[in-house]
């Protein structure tokens, strides 16, 4: 995958607090999970991405610009959307939409709008003023609006943590399908860890300043515990022995099968055997989140290495 963001050396302090602290990490185009503690640096590095704030050393390059010299350039290629987005209830979808699309400077604005809209499908609640909307309405409002000028880029801080449950499987679908379909990259910053490692590829994890992991979710898979994914499909049993004879790690339960994920290629490799033997599955979910789980497993390593374990 090609680099998007490159960060050489980063440091930030506010007085006597570092936000980042000498981080350097290259950033693919895909979905990436931007996840750390509060404190850990993660709106800084959003906001020196963004150009808003200078860093007081290093350097970053932000699909070729550097953000704090040339910010107008990366604002036309990256768009942020901020957790609780509030618009102005008494607009309309649509006068909202167009009144963007002007900022933007678009040729035929209402086209654009509606085009958009349609990949999120809400051009059918366009006449509805915003604060007749419900929270999922208002989050793909602000999406339509931060995909108008069509960026390479969109950060997405906490996009799903004022949903309930299906606003946010709704979200984190649109931001799979957007990547499918529009080749956008995504950012997405949040605490919601097991929603992460549904959508996200790529994992940047920052402690207190400083960068711990920067890498492919895959290649992660293979240095940590194994993943446990508990499959039921249309005979278990088979499924069971399969597995076993092609030597990867099973477990055979009351009503499932436990498949120990011990390298990246161990779900893809039982699916592929269940339909060479014409077996359904019926239902298939890691038992501990993969972001999750490597996300604590980290940050297990790093208390024991600071020595207050």
């Amino acid at each position: 995958m090609d680099e998007i963001i490159s960060v050489r050396n980063l440091t930030k302090s506010y007085g006597k607090i570092k936000a980042l602290d000498s981080v350097s990490l290259d950033i693919p185009e895909g979905v990436v999970a931007l996840i750390g503690p509060n404190g850990s640096g993660k709106t800084t590095l959003i906001n020196i991405v963004m150009g808003l704030v200078k860093p007081d050393v290093g350097e970053i390059s932000v699909f070729g610009f550097d953000p704090w010299r040339n910010g107008h350039l990366v604002r036309r290629l990256v768009n942020v959307l901020h957790e609780k987005p509030s618009f102005p209830k008494w607009f309309t979808g649509l006068e909202y939409l167009l009144y963007a699309a002007d900022l933007y400077g678009l040729s035929n604005p209402r086209d654009r709008v509606y085009e958009v809209a349609s990949w999120l499908s809400i051009e059918k609640e366009l006449n509805r003023r915003v604060g007749e909307y419900s929270a999922g309405m208002v989050q793909r409002l602000g999406l339509a609006q931060v995909l108008l000028n069509e960026p390479k880029l969109i950060i997405l801080d906490e996009p799903t943590a004022n949903l309930d449950p299906a606003g946010r499987m709704e979200v984190l679908n649109l931001v799979r399908e957007l990547r499918r379909s529009k080749k956008v990259s995504f950012i997405l910053s949040s605490h919601i860890l097991p929603e992460l490692g549904r959508v996200c590829d790529f994992l940047v994890l920052l402690h207190y300043g400083r960068l711990l992991i920067a890498s492919d979710v895959k290649n992660l898979l293979s240095i940590q515990p194994p993943i446990e994914y508990r499959i039921i499909s249309s005979d278990n049993r088979l499924l069971f022995d399969i597995g076993t004879r092609a030597g990867l790690s099973m477990e055979l339960c009351e009503d499932s099968v436990v498949l120990k994920a011990v390298d990246p290629d161990s779900l893809t490799n039982i699916l592929r055997l269940a339909s060479d033997y014409g077996l359904k599955i019926k239902y298939v979910e890691p038992e501990k989140n993969i972001i999750e789980t490597i996300y604590f497993s980290i940050l297990k390593g790093e208390r024991r290495e600071g020595g207050y374990a």
